[in-house]
């Protein structure tokens, strides 16, 4: 049941995929000082876990913290919590020793919704759905407004969370890609997959979808001109050979096999 324009929406919205974000009923309540942005993305990436206030008087002050960091972290997490608390009476903020959880339940992120909406690509792209897994696995892509936490200062806990997110967004764009190959979309995707290869050039997925893409679009020389480039690549910056996956569409291609060509891959064929 949808709220009525009357009732306030009081969920608190996080966005980490991109800039960091914070709101409340169309309200913007992200911290401006650089710090307090900082703890709110360390209790983000780690939300539901105790982070220890040692560790965040450790990433906090990158260097060694100053005598009074103890003092000024309480003071921080005071901060933070009349931020994001409006007119609740429980904060999201909950002291527990040695440290804080940042309790996330009744909110909405978007790194979840991400995860939720590709999770059901999936499952749609492996039913053999694959309009349907389309739409969801670009709603999925459609969160994302740049690097994860862009703009806040290192951690290893940020960037491992970054990581993390990275590459399951290329998962998610292989297999939005996949599904548009498979609805019989090959030049939609190309433009698309070239640029990629910039950004990835090491992607073996990439240069192969970016064959297939090609195959179909009636261009097989260039088609063939990109494993060529992937080998080259690999060559030059690994000292290595290129994957079965892309070998095998190679072979697909100077045979004119469409069925060795989707065995090349996850990339089925409508025909």
């Amino acid at each position: 049941m949808s709220l009525s324009p009357l009732v306030p929406d009081h969920t608190l919205h996080y966005a980490l995929l991109g800039r960091l974000r914070v709101s409340r009923g169309g309200a913007d309540l992200t911290p401006e000082p650089p710090k307090l942005a900082k703890l709110l993305a360390l209790l983000l990436v780690r939300a539901g876990e105790t982070m220890p206030g040692e560790k965040l008087m450790a990433e906090l002050w990158e260097r060694e913290p100053p005598r009074c960091a103890s003092t000024s972290l309480r003071v921080y997490v005071s901060q933070l919590r009349k931020l994001l608390n409006g007119d609740q009476q429980a904060s999201p903020i909950v002291t527990t020793p040695p440290g804080y959880i940042l309790d996330v339940s009744g909110a909405v992120t978007d790194s979840r919704e991400f995860e939720t909406l590709y999770s059901r690509g999936r499952e749609r792209y492996f039913a053999a759905d694959f309009q349907h897994a389309s739409d969801l696995l670009q709603r999925a892509l459609s969160l994302w407004r740049g690097p994860v936490l862009e703009g806040i200062p290192g951690s290893l806990d940020i960037e491992s969370f970054a990581a993390v997110q990275e590459e399951k967004r290329l998962n998610c764009t292989e297999l939005s890609i996949d599904s548009s190959l498979a609805l019989d979309r090959p030049h939609e995707v190309c433009e698309q997959l070239k640029g990629l290869l910039v950004q990835h050039p090491l992607r073996e997925p990439f240069y192969r979808q970016l064959m297939v893409a090609l195959y179909r679009a009636g261009r097989q020389g260039d088609a063939l001109q990109v494993y060529r480039r992937a080998r080259r690549v690999l060559k030059e910056e690994l000292g290595v050979e290129p994957g079965p996956a892309l070998r095998l569409a190679q072979e697909a291609i100077l045979r004119a096999d469409p069925e060795r060509l989707q065995a090349s891959g996850m990339t089925p064929s409508v025909h």
